[in-house]
């Protein structure tokens, strides 16, 4: 499933009233494993889903469970990071509505799919209440797939801009993947038909979570870029105005924002 990014600095861990710390750094690794660990979950669980595993399917759905328990932490970890940054550098501004947009469908998303994993448990027998969930769940992930993307224009350098576009296609794609591989288990249907269809659905289902894990790993590589990239602008004497540079940009928006809604 997709989470958030934003080219603004992180303020990862949520305890730390210093937006400087050190740990930020550690909680950003931390998300970044459980959210690639998550995507191992999903490519294994995917298998599961063809025909030819189908007496293991219980296997597949306990490690999407466990898969969207994780996508949870991570996107929830997001949101409380969304709102303790903002809450400190209010602009009243479309920045800071993106990010709460998107955070919050990433997090009502993952939390259906938590539910549509044990949906799809044989003993549960809820197949159609699980597709709906997967549905809904990643058609929540396109709304804040489409909506984090306007977030592109303010991309403080090239490659940043590169990777975002590159991380959120990835996630807009396989979101779509598994709501239309999902839509199928909406039906009622036997023999050679429901074989060759829920193959079909099951090589979207894993193609999908490809993309998710392999979304998970160029987020962490651009956060090492980024991290490369304030080393050399400190050792250049730059400190880190790259990314710096761009909350200045929203605090000047805001203020004007304010002045002319108090004209």
């Amino acid at each position: 499933m997709p989470h958030l990014i934003t080219h603004r600095p992180r303020v990862s861990n949520l305890v730390s009233q210093n937006e400087n710390s050190t740990s930020h750094k550690v909680w950003e690794t931390i998300n970044a494993f459980s959210y690639k660990l998550g995507g191992l979950g999903f490519v294994g669980g995917s298998l599961f889903f063809f025909p030819a595993l189908s007496s293991y399917l219980a296997v597949g759905d306990w490690l999407f469970f466990v898969g969207s328990l994780l996508y949870l932490l991570v996107t929830g970890h997001d949101l409380l990071e969304v709102m303790k940054y903002w809450r400190r550098h209010d602009t009243d501004t479309f920045a800071d509505h993106i990010e709460f947009i998107a955070a919050w469908s990433y997090v009502l998303g993952s939390a259906l799919f938590v539910v549509g994993s044990l949906c799809f448990l044989p003993s549960l027998d809820a197949t159609t209440l699980g597709a709906w969930t997967f549905i809904i769940g990643s058609v929540l992930f396109v709304i804040g797939g489409l909506v984090n993307i306007l977030q592109v224009v303010e991309a403080p350098s090239l490659i940043y801009m590169q990777l975002f576009n590159m991380t959120v296609a990835m996630f807009l794609v396989g979101s779509a993947l598994f709501a239309v591989a999902s839509i199928p288990y909406l039906w009622d249907l036997s023999g050679s038909a429901k074989t060759q269809i829920t193959t079909f659905a099951a090589a979207q289902f894993l193609f999908a979570s490809v993309l998710f894990f392999a979304g998970g790993i160029v987020v962490y590589y651009r956060k090492l870029v980024r991290d490369k990239l304030e080393s050399f602008c400190h050792a250049s004497g730059l400190g880190t105005m790259f990314i710096r540079e761009l909350q200045s940009e929203i605090d000047t928006k805001g203020k004007l924002g304010k002045t002319y809604k108090a004209g």
